[in-house]
């Protein structure tokens, strides 16, 4: 039998073991999660969801472990709260000045915005330990919350500064040739038609905060520690399918937010379309 290799097969091939490498450690731990042993193994001794069961009392106690798994869930949710805030606000307006800006230099301002994605996030948070420790006294929400925003940032200034790309700036003129301000023109003309791209940022920016732990590791403390490094140092105490569990479950969040953006975009695009 004669097989006839094309190239649709091959790119078939590349596309499905390129897949396969990328998503196959999460697979690992989805498998793992349903493991019926007391260790973490694949492949797995049977199936079963007691360790789903078990995180209802990680939840009430996690002896060892302080701050517990709830304060660490809450710890990572206002602090991907706070921080998208931050970087939505402080991005939006960096990428509209740097858009609508005539002055020398903005490209390579634009270039500076976009650093921290292009350093290793290990090199980011070694610099801000040592420039907290410089400074000291800084309290431990405050090094999260400014840590976090670095590395958040650059989410809504891509996604803006590609929204206002495409925005017909003949709306804007037209707003201003019939009296409106250049702020009241922003609020009412240039934000409403950029939300997409804004939205867009926003929750990519709280995907990155919620799920960093390179950064959020240098800056944590006993009294305040993110769900991330929480995670890190429960697999150090206990070596069993919980943990797996755990971020199968964060995986699902996670899931559900790219699900919830494309479900935005797609309603985006009916309400256009009815306009």
């Amino acid at each position: 039998m004669r097989f006839r290799v094309t190239r649709n097969g091959l790119l078939l091939a590349y596309v499905t073991a390129f897949f396969i490498y990328l998503e196959g450690p999460l697979a690992v731990i989805v498998f793992a999660s349903f493991n019926s042993g007391q260790i973490v193994r694949i492949p797995p001794d049977g199936f079963s969801l007691k360790w789903y069961g078990a995180l209802l009392d990680l939840v009430r106690n996690t002896p060892g472990m302080k701050p517990g798994l709830m304060d660490a869930v809450f710890t990572s949710l206002w602090l991907g709260l706070a921080s998208t805030i931050g970087a939505v606000i402080a991005g939006t307006l960096g990428a509209y000045a740097l858009q609508r800006s005539k002055l020398p230099g903005t490209q390579i301002l634009r270039q500076l915005f976009l650093l921290p994605l292009l350093f290793p996030q290990i090199v980011t948070g070694i610099g801000l330990v040592l420039w907290f420790s410089a400074v000291g006294g800084v309290p431990t929400w405050v090094r999260l919350l400014l840590g976090h925003l670095i590395i958040t940032l650059p989410c809504v200034v891509i996604t803006v500064t590609a929204s206002l790309e495409t925005l017909d700036r003949s709306l804007e003129d037209a707003a201003m040739n019939l009296g409106a301000n250049r702020v009241a023109t922003f609020f009412y003309i240039t934000l409403p038609s950029i939300r997409g791209g804004v939205l867009a940022g926003a929750i990519f920016a709280w995907l990155t905060s919620f799920s960093n732990f390179t950064v959020t590791f240098f800056l944590f403390s006993g009294e305040m520690n993110p769900l991330p490094p929480w995670l890190y140092q429960y697999i150090q105490y206990y070596i069993d399918p919980g943990a797996a569990a755990l971020s199968t479950c964060v995986l699902l969040i996670t899931l559900s937010v790219l699900l919830m953006i494309n479900r935005l975009q797609a309603l985006g695009r009916v309400v256009s379309v009815s306009k």
